[in-house]
């Protein structure tokens, strides 16, 4: 099935990280679940669901933060009701936006991306 291989490679790449792989990667308490809850609840966090439960792709996090970006990437998606699956299989493809490049590698234009990430979300053909 090609979504399936799609989210291994993404898993592969960046990786789909648990809960608790996510406390790690914030430097976090461990056993803090709740925490993961709200940020990806409060739209800090970007996550899709897999076999049933959350996962959170390993791209949104550098140094023990969240890259600024994400959360302006996950309202514009509630904003426009672009589903967190789309939206981040469209940050992990290559992109006619980007050249070929994909997204994900310009998390730190954040003007350019977030632009880019809304006329995906609206265009119309």
């Amino acid at each position: 099935m090609r979504i399936e291989s799609f989210w291994n490679e993404i898993d592969t790449k960046w990786g789909l990280l648990t809960a608790d792989e996510v406390l790690k990667a914030l430097n976090m308490p461990e056993g803090e679940i709740d925490l993961v809850a709200q940020l990806r609840e409060s739209g800090q966090l970007l996550a899709v669901k897999r076999g049933g439960d959350y996962v959170f792709p390993g791209f949104q996090f550098v140094s023990g933060h969240v890259e600024p970006v994400v959360a302006t990437l996950a309202a514009l998606a509630a904003e426009l009701s672009w589903a967190q699956d789309d939206l981040v299989v469209w940050l992990c493809s290559p992109s006619g936006y980007f050249g070929g490049d994909r997204p994900v590698e310009y998390l730190h234009h954040q003007d350019e991306l977030v632009q880019k990430a809304r006329n995906q979300a609206t265009v119309e053909w």
